[in-house]
């Protein structure tokens, strides 16, 4: 995004740092981890992050660059992990993607002055007390939502399968 703003090594750097800032705030007060709060934790972590950093180099102003996350945030409260075939890949690269585009979309809304009703730090409490009643099977644990279907179920045995007959060949990366 900072290539096609333009933007300078400087600026770049600049937004990092608020990025990274958000991020430290996160992790201090709760955690970035799957297995502890669900996706809601690392998509909501990550669009947070991108969010501040795009009003950051878009040159907004710290609340604003609060207030997106702040949206950012709420828009990925409750987002269980359940990772297809026991494999990160599926549905992981969809939410990634949908977290991106919700961290463009809430940095525009902030920079138009939206309001986000909830300040940061209720967010990422919220986030905390959603993943306390979430299920065990809804964090990255692949005992819940998409990860028992038995589509998902036919796919872990089929990569299973396909590791297997990998290794009887000889190909080294079995221990």
């Amino acid at each position: 995004m900072a290539e096609t703003m333009g933007k300078s090594e400087e600026e770049m750097a600049k937004a990092m740092l608020a990025s990274g800032l958000i991020g430290v705030f996160i992790a201090t007060r709760w955690t970035f981890a799957a297995e502890v709060g669900g996706c809601q934790a690392e998509g909501g972590s990550a669009a947070a992050m991108a969010a501040g950093a795009l009003v950051t180099m878009a040159g907004g102003t710290l609340p604003q660059a609060i207030a997106a996350s702040s949206l950012a945030f709420q828009s990925m409260l409750g987002l269980i992990c359940d990772p297809i075939a026991n494999r990160v890949e599926a549905p992981c690269l969809g939410k990634n993607v949908l977290a991106a585009s919700n961290a463009v979309s809430c940095a525009n809304m902030a920079l138009a002055d939206f309001d986000p009703l909830i300040p940061f730090d209720q967010v990422v409490d919220a986030a905390k007390n959603v993943a306390r009643m979430m299920p065990r099977e809804h964090r990255c644990t692949s005992l819940g939502g998409l990860a028992i279907t038995p589509a998902s179920l036919a796919l872990e045995q089929r990569l299973s399968e396909r590791k297997l007959k990998s290794c009887a060949t000889g190909c080294g990366s079995c221990s």
